[in-house]
């Protein structure tokens, strides 16, 4: 079996079955491609440990400069493509013998409430205020945004399917419905999707993140700013505020409080600030 094949079957008969976040099948998709550009499309059987460092070396140093946690990811799925045709009794080289990259601490990026206003202000069309504030209030995810429909929220409530399709329950602030009220008021179609495009259709991660980039711009922002950059900073001013972390952690969908820490710190400078104010030597 060619390893494009065993991927090809890994994606449709465990990771579709189990109901995995597209973007991760995605990755998989990514990385198999990767590895046929790189090595080439091998028999499983005969992939070796000088293979897989050939990867591994192409992945941090040629085409798109890619971190080292994005390595260590394309190397986990490996792993785990592996572990699977050798628990299944095909030949292939023991995923154990592989060694995954650390992963690296990375503090998320943010944008303050200040800077998410001027995003807002500076924006034009009413579409794209309420997708800066529903994306900045909620922390959702831009998957979860773009399957949304008209009816999914009701008093300021509504539910999403986040990632190993767990739904969490969400909450839009008074500016979100204000914007999401006056954008559907506009719209003339009766279609269910809550955001669209201008050639009516359900609006793609693509198009999110185009209007999401358009707005940092138009604001005068000099930061990369994505949709989860705003999902970053839903959370941080959450923890700024004196949040629960457990709530957080419920809010973002997180299966690990480590994930949600990470957030913590903003906290952390307050506490150095307090500490440099209140203490002499």
């Amino acid at each position: 079996m060619k390893i494009s094949r065993a991927y090809t079957r890994y994606i449709k008969e465990y990771l579709e079955i189990k109901g995995v976040d597209q973007n991760q099948i995605t990755h998989y998709k990514a990385g198999i491609r990767i590895w046929c550009e790189t090595v080439g499309d091998k028999e499983l059987s005969i992939v070796s440990l000088d293979d897989i460092a050939a990867y591994k070396t192409y992945l941090r140093t040629y085409g798109r400069h890619r971190c080292e946690n994005t390595v260590r990811n394309y190397i986990c799925n490996l792993r785990m493509v592996l572990k699977y045709w050798k628990l299944r009794g095909e030949t292939c080289i023991d995923y154990e013998l592989i060694p995954a990259p650390k992963r690296e601490p990375v503090l998320p990026s943010f944008l303050s409430a200040e800077e998410v206003e001027l995003m807002i202000r500076y924006s034009s069309r009413v579409r794209t205020k309420f997708i800066i504030s529903i994306l900045y209030s909620s922390g959702i995810r831009i998957s979860e945004l773009i399957q949304l429909n008209r009816d999914s929220i009701k008093d300021g409530t509504f539910t999403v399917i986040g990632k190993g399709s767990k739904p969490r329950i969400c909450f839009l602030d008074e500016r979100s419905t204000f914007y999401m009220t006056k954008y559907l008021s506009e719209r003339k179609d009766r279609l269910d999707a809550l955001i669209i495009t201008k050639d009516g259709t359900r609006a793609s991660a693509s198009t999110i993140q185009m209007i999401i980039r358009n707005a940092t711009e138009r604001a005068g922002i000099n930061k990369k700013v994505t949709p989860h950059t705003l999902r970053h900073s839903f959370a941080t001013n959450y923890i700024g505020n004196g949040g629960n972390i457990r709530h957080l952690a419920d809010l973002m969908g997180h299966s690990s409080l480590n994930t949600t820490a990470h957030y913590t710190h903003l906290v952390n400078n307050d506490l150095k600030r307090e500490y440099l104010l209140h203490h002499t030597c």
